[in-house]
């Protein structure tokens, strides 16, 4: 009954917010049914920013059991108040680094859901890219509510 009752309020705070981007009410409930029923799979946003290349090269050699990732917002963000970081956790040498951003867009809804207490679970689904020199790494992660 409480997954319930999360999965409610998660969805009523995400349509509250697409309502205020402009959808309609109606628009704006669908979207966020769909977003919180099923699990949703992004492209993680700054992956390019200071040493996050490095840092996703490095976490390449890692099978998916030995990472775990979380969601945490960053508040005093001082370009986006909705940012939220995607945190790698490394559990074999108990370190954790920032691999990137969850996009704006999605950021202004899901930052609600995550300031009201509601979990939101998210994991490396793939890092993708760097297949010639020049290409840059970019990583995929997996997100439900």
């Amino acid at each position: 009954m409480k997954q319930i009752t999360r999965m409610r309020k998660a969805v009523c705070i995400m349509a509250n917010e697409l309502k205020k981007a402009g959808y309609s009410l109606s628009q704006a409930f669908k979207r966020a049914w769909k977003w919180v029923k099923l699990s949703m799979t992004i492209r993680a946003a700054g992956t390019t920013f200071g040493n996050r290349q490095e840092c996703l090269n490095f976490l390449k050699q890692f099978r998916k059991n030995d990472l775990s990732v979380t969601l945490e917002r960053e508040n005093d963000n001082k370009h986006d108040s909705n940012a939220i970081q995607i945190v790698v956790h490394i559990h074999s040498l108990s370190k954790r680094t920032v691999i990137g951003y969850v996009p704006k867009e999605l950021a202004r809804e899901l930052a609600k859901v995550i300031d009201m207490g509601i979990q939101v679970k998210a994991t490396l689904k793939q890092i993708i890219g760097g297949y010639s020199y020049k290409e840059m790494l970019g990583a995929l992660v997996n997100i439900s509510i």
